[in-house]
């Protein structure tokens, strides 16, 4: 089935599937029941589950995040569940953005077609663990989510899961899937193989960050940088500065892991993942675009990324017009999760 918007493009090449499960054992604690938000058709609940940095290392961190389902879905239903990983000195309010959600909720949009989602915090991140920074790669960030999906389908009514990503997010979305193999479909928001015009710029956008409990090895943003890197001028300058506000940081290290997403396609880890793709990146995005790869041209971006996902059964490229980075965050939100919407039904 091919998804009627004029901005998503799509290939279906044919390929043999492996279904490798993993399971782990897992600590889980549970934050008390929010009650129903009426305004947005939801009921949540504050999760932390208990991980391991490395598959088989005692579990001695923990991952929190907010799971919510519709309103008019009840404890035992049997659910979708998109799970959202932020990118780098973001937490999981970039899917939950507290001004304005009627316009930027991503959750929101979420619940009403119909799926649940759990949100979030990476560790090193929002209210996770801080471990030191040197230990936060990219591997540790997709082992932390394996043990959360797994965590997930044991405690939850699940029926498929779609793991949704953004940014270096969706680098830990493309790790994660790749390894362990537990998720139907992933969502790539952010992210291509490419490196974009602002490059240089964001080099020297990062500065050391002070972080809870003072361990080292984190970065953040320097004052005044966030919105050349992450928006375009079609954005509110209110949410702008919202966000500059909001900003949380990145481990060093899983900052510089992210560059295993510009391997070669094959020495790539998204080689490796077997399920359906979705990438979607803002035509003004300045960290993909504008260098190599001109994303206005979308021919030219799903004949970038198809390469690079050899054994998934299908890829879909969706390029947004006038939106930068951070794509929940633009006025172009809502058509974007309704596309992203479609493509899930279709899928």
């Amino acid at each position: 089935m091919t998804v009627r918007s004029p901005l998503v493009t799509r290939r279906r090449p044919t390929s043999a599937l492996l279904t490798v499960g993993l399971l782990a054992s897992l600590t889980v604690g549970l934050a008390v029941t929010t009650p129903a938000d009426a305004a947005t058709s939801r009921t949540c609940r504050q999760v932390a589950v208990r991980v391991a940095l490395a598959d088989g290392l005692t579990a001695t961190r923990t991952v929190r995040g907010t799971y919510c389902r519709p309103a008019g879905a009840g404890p035992r239903a049997r659910l979708d569940v998109d799970v959202l990983v932020p990118g780098a000195t973001y937490d999981r309010r970039y899917w939950d953005w507290p001004t304005n959600r009627a316009r930027y909720s991503v959750v929101r949009r979420t619940l009403a077609a119909g799926r649940a989602t759990l949100a979030l915090d990476r560790i090193g991140s929002g209210a996770s663990s801080y471990p030191p920074g040197s230990d936060v790669t990219m591997a540790a960030d997709a082992a932390t989510v394996h043990q959360v999906i797994t965590w997930l389908r044991a405690h939850r009514p699940v029926r498929e899961v779609t793991l949704v990503g953004h940014s270096l997010g969706s680098g830990v979305a493309v790790t994660e899937a790749a390894t362990y193999h537990d998720v139907d479909r992933l969502v790539l928001t952010g992210m291509l193989h490419s490196i974009g015009s602002g490059l240089a710029q964001a080099q020297r956008s990062f500065e050391p960050a002070s972080v809870p409990g003072s361990v080292a090895g984190y970065l953040t943003t320097v004052p005044g940088t966030r919105a050349a890197l992450f928006f375009s001028a079609s954005a509110r300058p209110a949410v702008v500065a919202e966000d500059e506000a909001r900003k949380g940081v990145v481990s060093a290290t899983e900052f510089a892991d992210y560059g295993s997403m510009l391997a070669p396609p094959a020495a790539n880890p998204s080689r490796l993942v077997r399920v359906p793709v979705l990438l979607v990146a803002g035509q003004q995005d300045v960290l993909l675009c504008g260098g190599a790869l001109d994303c206005t041209d979308a021919a030219a971006v799903r004949a970038n990324e198809t390469p690079y996902f050899p054994q998934a059964p299908s890829v879909t490229t969706l390029t947004v017009p006038g939106t930068g980075h951070d794509l929940a965050l633009h006025p172009s939100a809502a058509a974007t999760a309704e596309a992203v919407n479609a493509w899930i039904r279709a899928h």
